[in-house]
């Protein structure tokens, strides 16, 4: 089988579980959301790029006025490489704390536990790997106005004995006071993302 670092993989996981828009109109910390996530891995090997689509879910849940824990569970199914079946899976636990610094902008940070899982079969051999890690991740959220908002958020995975940095850009757009739909871009080591969310709101 060709050797990729698994980090990578868990890497896309990461971006689809803990890249996220979570400023409403009123700066909630209490949602539930679901991610669409479009991959690409440049593999540095002959085989080129790999591709791959992937579906999480992640909520927030305020614990106190500026904390918030985080869950999240992502998967993730990549195209065939050299005859190999890929598939990714992940769990994600986390503290979020956030302040506002002006109307209508916050700051956040949070840090997170991710545990990862790879597995890879050419239908004779089978790799099934395992690790457990942590998220350190940044953020700034801008309401533009009342239905619109921009985050930029920049994170550092540790896993499988590796670290890389990730950077995301994503914009959400409200339909109604609890309902709300977001697409975003997000870029780490040898991996790009595309994504699509929708969440819902409960406070």
């Amino acid at each position: 089988m060709p050797t990729i670092k698994n980090q990578k993989y868990i890497l896309a996981l990461a971006i689809l579980t803990a890249s996220t828009v979570s400023i409403s109109q009123e700066i909630s910390y209490d949602y539930i959301q679901a991610t669409y996530a479009s991959v690409t891995i440049d593999t540095e090997t002959t085989a080129g790029d790999l591709d791959g689509n992937g579906v999480g879910f992640s909520g927030l849940f305020s614990v106190a006025p500026s904390v918030a824990i985080n869950v999240g569970y992502g998967t993730t199914n990549y195209d065939e490489l050299l005859g190999i079946d890929i598939d990714t899976t992940s769990l994600t636990f986390g503290l979020t704390a956030h302040t506002s610094i002006s109307s209508g902008t916050d700051v956040l940070g949070s840090f997170t536990v991710i545990k990862g899982n790879m597995e890879a079969s050419n239908g004779i051999n089978n790799i099934d790997d395992d690790d457990t890690g942590n998220i350190i991740s940044v953020g700034l959220r801008h309401l533009v106005t009342d239905t619109f908002e921009l985050e930029v958020e920049f994170s550092r995975t540790d896993i499988f004995d590796d670290t890389s940095n990730e950077f995301f850009i994503g914009g959400r757009l409200y339909a109604s006071d609890k309902f709300s739909l977001a697409a975003g871009y997000a870029k780490g080591d040898d991996v790009d993302a595309l994504l699509l969310n929708t969440r819902v709101d409960f406070k």
